[in-house]
């Protein structure tokens, strides 16, 4: 018997993939086909309408909860069933942490690495510090939020639990002067907690614009760029000072450069890639470094930091920062595949390299590149366990081993997860940070 593709069916579920959605397989199996369903849960027995399949694999959304898990709770988010900003809302948060551990686990199981801890996030919402939403206009109204699940949708949203609060209310601003944005775009925002700076990419400033983003402007949203190809312009201030607690140097960093999306989980992290390389005098290369988030951290005690990055406006940030301390940094522009090519064909060696790589990683040729400058400890800060595996199989097979692979829940309520592996060459002492 041929079941129609389009009929619901019974699924046990089994565990939860990589990307948030779980893996589940018929109850009464006909065939030993795997499902990859939204809104389910490990141990769950549910009915799910399919949504597509191809010859490899079937993919469809929950309609009914039959058995449920006990770790199911209802989302505190009126907008979950829509919306693509979170796919956890259904989980039990005080669990969603271990769940990440073991899709990292899942992907790191063929080689000989063990996930030692796991950093659970101190909130589960109000955390968001930065966002990208997007926008649709039409006859003069608004759409703002995240697009819908799967979908290029914007799911139109009035108030984002995740989103901290003064953040949220600056993005909902926004609908004020929807008259002078164009028909689509998004919207980059960033908050220190107290105050908000806002950026619109693809939209070429104009006096029209800048008047309107003017009126706009408070204590709270102290600043609105946009930013249109080579032009620019800012109402208002571009940058926040982020991440200066305890002692470090703060960050001076806008909406479009890059910065970890909850401020405690980030300290926790940098403390811990602090720790991770902490010895007097040695050289460091951090490639991808971004405006510095992890820069800072390595400069102390170290001889020196060759910091790399391909993007511009965070290069730019990080040298002022550098030229307004006495930080033993060197930043260049540059991509990081290029830059190892050339310190390799120089014989150049560094005692740690650290790698902070977009969800792509690192790749294969990098990767060898990498465990050939680095003398003595890699660290490597991932938030794609599935990259990380691939670029840990070369690591390892360069002579390198991993003495630690933690995990920091920095986005609860999304599957995104954090993961930090310090490697070292074979016969090097693991690093003791508790």
């Amino acid at each position: 018997m041929v079941r129609d593709v389009t009929d619901p069916v019974e699924l046990r579920v089994r565990a939860l993939a990589h990307g948030g959605d779980a893996i589940a397989h018929p109850e009464r199996p006909e065939t030993r086909e795997t499902w990859f369903v939204e809104g389910a849960i490990p141990g769950e027995l549910v009915r799910v309408e399919p949504l597509e399949a191809n010859a490899k694999r079937r993919r469809g959304r929950v309609v009914e909860v039959l058995e449920a898990s006990p770790e199911r709770v209802e989302p505190s988010c009126p907008y979950a069933a829509g919306c693509g900003g979170c796919q956890w809302q259904h989980i039990d948060p005080e669990r969603q942490a271990e769940h990440k551990a073991e899709i990292v686990r899942g992907q790191l199981r063929r080689l000989p690495v063990e996930v030692k801890r796991v950093i659970p996030s101190p909130a589960h919402a109000g955390y968001r510090r930065r966002a990208r939403l997007h926008y649709e206009v039409q006859d003069g109204a608004i759409s703002l939020g995240f697009f819908g699940a799967r979908s290029r949708r914007v799911v139109d949203v009035d108030r984002c639990l995740v989103l901290h609060p003064v953040l949220d209310a600056a993005l909902q601003k926004l609908r004020e002067i929807a008259e002078v944005l164009p028909e689509r775009g998004e919207i980059h925002g960033l908050t220190d907690g107290g105050r908000v700076v806002l950026g619109l990419g693809g939209v070429a400033p104009s006096s029209a614009r800048m008047a309107a983003a003017e009126r706009l402007l408070d204590e709270v949203l102290v600043g609105i760029t946009f930013r249109g190809g080579r032009n620019r312009a800012t109402a208002g201030v571009a940058a926040l000072a982020i991440d200066g607690e305890g002692g470090r140097l703060p960050i001076a960093a806008t909406p479009f450069v890059f910065a970890q999306a909850q401020a405690a989980q980030n300290e926790a992290l940098v403390d811990h890639v602090a720790k991770a390389t902490a010895s007097e005098g040695h050289k460091v290369l951090e490639l991808f470094c971004g405006g510095g988030n992890l820069t800072r951290a390595l400069a102390e005690g170290a001889a020196g930091v060759w910091a790399v990055d391909d993007d511009r406006e965070a290069i730019g940030r990080l040298r002022e920062m550098i030229q307004a301390t006495d930080l033993k940094v060197r930043a260049r522009r540059g991509a990081s595949q290029t830059e190892l090519q050339r310190y390799a064909r120089q014989g150049r060696r560094f005692d740690v390299v650290v790698v902070d790589p977009p969800r792509a990683g690192l790749g294969k040729e990098a990767s060898k590149l990498v465990a050939k400058v680095a003398r003595s400890r890699i660290v490597y800060v991932s938030c794609d366990p599935s990259t990380l595996a691939r670029d840990l199989e070369v690591l390892l097979s360069e002579g390198f081993r991993a003495v630690d692979v933690r995990i920091f829940d920095m986005m609860p309520m999304t599957a995104e997860v954090e993961i930090v592996a310090v490697l070292n060459r074979d016969r090097e002492p693991a690093p003791d940070d508790g």
